[in-house]
């Protein structure tokens, strides 16, 4: 009877458990090391609206300003992989052309949840992903707060 009750028991709490995808969800603030101000926000259907050299940019409507593709729409969307530790997130600019959405580059980030309401998040903005937080990096990484 106890086995059972044991195995009722572990079998409940891994079915309640978050995924992280889940405790992403929401509306963030916090900092780099500079002391600016970063917003990011995430939703269940994988956009990601963020601030991004001071001006916000929403995610699931964002207008290109300047260049050739000035007054396009484009999207910024995410994918993250829990398997992998730490725990890896793609932060994907999409484009929209003829109504078709055209990848047209990635922030490759690591994420580190300290707890549901704080994550810090490291993005690498030169193209390469960074494998651990650590001095050398901090420089790109941001501690979120949960709003």
């Amino acid at each position: 009877m106890k086995k059972f009750l044991l195995l009722f028991l572990i079998l409940t709490s891994v079915s309640y458990a978050q995924s992280k995808k889940e405790i992403l969800v929401g509306d963030w603030q916090g900092t780099d090391i500079n002391g600016v101000k970063n917003k990011m926000i995430f939703t269940p259907d994988n956009f990601i609206s963020m601030t991004i050299n001071g001006e916000f940019i929403d995610g699931k409507n964002y207008i290109i300003k300047g260049g050739k593709k000035d007054g396009q729409k484009a999207l910024l969307k995410y994918e993250i992989d829990e398997s992998k530790v730490p725990i890896t997130m793609d932060i994907i600019a999409i484009a929209l052309e003829k109504d078709k959405e055209v990848e047209k580059g990635r922030i490759l980030a690591i994420l580190d949840f300290k707890s549901d309401d704080e994550v810090r998040i490291n993005l690498g903005l030169n193209g390469v992903r960074a494998t651990e937080f650590n001095n050398s990096n901090e420089g790109s990484t941001i501690f979120l707060k949960r709003n």
